[in-house]
């Protein structure tokens, strides 16, 4: 099955960032990526380069009255990243980031498959906002969306003031990092690194660099061509048991559970991991609280992070299935720190242990203790997401955890999990 095929999109609202693939607020059993020709005449085109760069200020004042935020999981201000870069020195760069880090989620995906003229308008439209002469599209290599960028790259020969070109990344978990995006685009190894300046000021060799994700461009393209129709847009990724991915397009403060209804999932009953594999388990009778917002529950305090609702089974062991990701995670970090060389495999390694009911003495007292020294102290943000989703566990289902902890016999069925997380650990265990 083709990844096009495999992948449904539907909508909460009448659709906007996919006007045309969706005819109205409803499913899709085929969506179809929409050709240049088709999405000029439902979303115009930018502004032409004569006339963009003397529109900054207009462009900065719309999209933080839109609230422009970054949608890779950072949620920082596009508008201010635009003004710093336009503010630096140098021969600026325009690249969209569409390596998504988090192996589950799929909006980029979808966007770049679907809708890739959507993200190009924004590019393009920061490009010549900037007086910028090249963007560079960064996705990780082999990815299913690369004909379809080339294809939409191909249509527009028309924007010939801006030169797109695509460059290839590495198939890890942090390649998708800003620093290892800036690091690998420099002629270096795609890793994160500790940041000294932002990419807007010293990016890529050394330029002023705009870097954000493929659905930020697409969004600055929407607020800047639809003004209040764009306000609160967001696309959001539900996983379910089967590892089937749906794109739901949504407003932000939709309730979660509109969210999964429109993809056709029930959670009744079942754990869902808000954020990604490096997010948030909530419960299920937190979910008739939850919405899609920056925050999802505020107390206790879960993020929306990447947009990811991923549903558990209600047989599976939270117990088991973090442990499953924390030790994967732990592998997939750049080892390049003391927070992920020691911390995660120490933690990864108390939780396997606790999942199999056969902990040390000190494995549950160690996870509270390692927890805090973690965060906020490595060169990236991985070694915080991973303790996140490992404290989250602690507070969703701590009892549960302290019964693994007692020696108890877990109550749950057969250990398993989602079939892209069984094959990403089972790769990791035969290298």
């Amino acid at each position: 099955m083709s990844a096009q095929s495999s992948l449904t999109v539907s909508s909460t609202h009448p659709p906007l960032t996919f006007a045309g693939v969706l005819s109205g607020a409803s499913s899709a059993a085929a969506p179809r990526r929409l050709p240049l020709r088709e999405h000029q005449m439902v979303h115009g085109v930018p502004l032409p380069a004569k006339k963009a760069h003397r529109h900054l200020d207009d462009a900065v004042a719309v999209l933080q009255h839109g609230v422009v935020k970054g949608r890779g999981g950072a949620n920082f201000p596009f508008a201010i990243k635009l003004e710093s870069t336009a503010g630096a020195r140098g021969n600026p760069l325009v690249v969209v980031n569409a390596a998504e880090g988090e192996p589950a989620s799929a909006k980029d995906l979808g966007l770049l498959l679907l809708a890739p003229h959507l993200v190009l308008d924004g590019a393009i439209t920061s490009a010549r906002l900037l007086k910028c002469k090249e963007i560079v599209v960064w996705l990780h290599h082999g990815s299913p969306a690369l004909a379809s960028l080339e294809a939409a790259i191909g249509e527009r020969r028309s924007d010939s003031d801006v030169t797109i070109r695509i460059a290839q990344a590495p198939d890890r978990f942090v390649s998708g990092q800003v620093t290892s995006v800036v690091q690998g685009l420099s002629g270096g190894t795609a890793l994160p690194y500790s940041l000294r300046f932002q990419p807007s000021i010293k990016g890529v060799k050394g330029r002023p660099t705009l870097v954000s994700n493929a659905e930020t461009y697409a969004l600055v393209a929407l607020t800047l061509q639809h003004r209040e129709a764009a306000h609160g847009r967001l696309l959001t990724t539900v996983m379910n048991t089967d590892g089937q991915r749906h794109i739901v397009e949504t407003v932000k403060g939709t309730p979660v559970s509109s969210v999964l209804s429109a993809a056709g999932v029930d959670a009744t009953g079942a754990p869902l991991l808000v954020g990604g594999y490096a997010g948030s388990w909530i419960t299920s009778d937190q979910i008739q609280h939850a919405t899609a917002d920056d925050f999802v529950l505020r107390d206790p305090a879960v993020r929306l992070g990447v947009a990811l609702f991923a549903v558990a089974d209600p047989q599976w062991c939270p117990v088991v299935v973090t442990a499953q990701i924390a030790s994967w995670l732990a592998g997939q970090s750049a080892g390049q720190c003391g927070p992920c060389t020691f911390g995660l495999p120490a933690i990864a390694d108390a939780l396997s242990r606790l999942a199999k009911s056969r902990p040390a003495t000190t494995d549950r007292a160690n996870l509270d203790r390692w927890l805090p020294l973690v965060r906020g102290r490595g060169a990236c943000a991985h070694p915080d997401g991973t303790a996140g989703l490992v404290a989250s566990l602690l507070v969703a289902y701590g009892t549960h955890l302290n019964d693994h902890a007692a020696g108890k016999g877990c109550h749950r069925g057969a250990a398993t999990a989602w079939p892209a997380l069984r094959s990403a650990i089972s790769g990791v265990r035969s290298r």
